[in-house]
């Protein structure tokens, strides 16, 4: 197990071998691969690159290198053509604070069966006009 994997239970560790081709033994290998693509996109502005974020892009998309790179690259394009999305992204913000009051998702304090977070929409209560 390596540090990033730290944390997880036995269970969650074989679910991502079985389900995400997750391998502890080429995990910094996986995350290498999709680093070095960062380079064929310097259109890009890549505010992250660390190991950690790497690892989510991989996970969301079954470590398929060339897809999580695609998925990275698009998560970082978004941000670059909507900045003024955020700029000021704090929960202090009156914006932010009305989206959370509205029922924007949530995190429940307690995780599923299988240790994952929880997330709540109360789309009722979202008003469509602001």
């Amino acid at each position: 197990m390596t540090h990033l994997q730290a944390g997880l239970s036995p269970e969650t560790l074989e679910k991502a071998r079985l389900e995400l081709n997750e391998n502890p033994d080429t995990l910094h290998q996986d995350i290498q691969e999709v680093r070095d693509m960062v380079i064929t996109r310097p259109d890009i502005g890549f505010l992250r690159t660390d190991d950690a974020f790497i690892l989510r892009f991989l996970r969301a998309r079954k470590f398929h290198h060339f897809e999580a790179f695609r998925l990275l690259a698009q998560y970082f394009e978004y941000r670059q053509q909507n900045l003024d999305m955020f700029k000021s992204f704090k929960a202090t913000d009156p914006g932010i604070k009305q989206a959370l009051k509205d029922g924007f998702p949530g995190g429940l304090a307690n995780l599923d069966h299988y240790g994952r977070k929880i997330l709540v929409l109360f789309a009722a209560n979202w008003d469509q006009s602001r």
